[in-house]
């Protein structure tokens, strides 16, 4: 009897960036690549949180893609500390798109990351409520308030643990497949500008970072999303134009690689 190999898929951060994971997941759907295990880190525990809910990538698309003014409108929750944002009609969102599901109740089993801003050390997200999870991983500091948990005060996880390949190893994955965002693709241009210094410093650390986290990885998928680095307008990013783009963009990634997959899945 032949047996395959089991696959952890790791979705890694990189804000408007994490559109081309929705392409990710069509394109091994399309190819009839399952998926056992699932990690995900900021706009990657989104992606992923969603797919182990609903196993159904289509549902996520809808939401984000359909439902602009209402995806915007949670911008404009103001705080006065911790972050910019509060937070509030997110976590009110994310508990309704994602149901109420606890981790114990998902159909793939998912794990995700976030921050710990009192350690520095990665957060794991591995039982309870998956919207308070994804909310506390999305948490971009200065931004989004952080989230206080077990006596933590939970940000961001791209920021200690981009790419989080290891967790789907440690979940039993056979094969790791790992979705990075931030590549060298990023920095095709050479124009550096005293405004671009510290967006591109920032970058520059989570490129290195993510270079790190991809150690654990069988396969990875790089999908080039430079073309959308200058875009400055925030709106432009919930798009349905922007998006498709993005989604486009993560497929044809993807496609290049299965071949290899399915080799190596026996």
């Amino acid at each position: 009897m032949v047996t395959r190999k089991t696959i952890g898929l790791a979705l890694g951060s990189g804000a408007y960036r994490g559109f081309a994971h929705i392409g990710v997941i069509k394109s091994l759907e399309k190819h009839g690549i399952p998926i056992d295990y699932l990690s995900g880190s900021s706009i990657g525990a989104w992606v992923a949180a969603y797919y182990a809910i609903f196993k159904d990538i289509s549902v996520l698309e809808k939401d984000l893609i359909n439902n602009t003014k209402e995806n915007l409108a949670l911008l404009f929750d103001l705080s006065w500390s911790g972050g910019f944002i509060d937070g509030r009609k997110f976590t009110t969102y994310l508990e309704k798109k994602l149901q109420s599901h606890d981790f114990s109740a998902l159909k793939i089993p998912l794990q995700i990351v976030a921050t710990d801003l009192i350690s520095g050390d990665p957060y794991i997200f591995k039982s309870g409520d998956v919207a308070r999870a994804v909310r506390a991983s999305t948490s971009v500091p200065l931004l989004f308030k952080p989230i206080q948990h077990e006596g933590k005060i939970l940000v961001d996880g791209g920021i200690s643990h981009p790419v989080p390949g290891d967790l789907v190893r440690s979940m039993g994955a056979d094969l790791v497949i790992s979705v990075n965002l931030y590549n060298s693709q990023e920095f095709k241009s050479q124009k550096i500008t005293v405004p671009s210094i510290i967006v591109r410093s920032t970058m520059a650390g989570l490129y290195n970072l993510s270079r790190a986290d991809l150690k654990s990885a069988d396969i990875i998928i790089e999908p080039d999303t430079s073309p959308f680095v200058g875009v400055s307008s925030l709106s432009k990013y919930f798009t349905k134009e922007v998006a498709d783009k993005l989604i486009a963009i993560g497929a044809k990634a993807t496609d290049k690689v299965i071949p290899e997959i399915k080799k190596r899945m026996g």
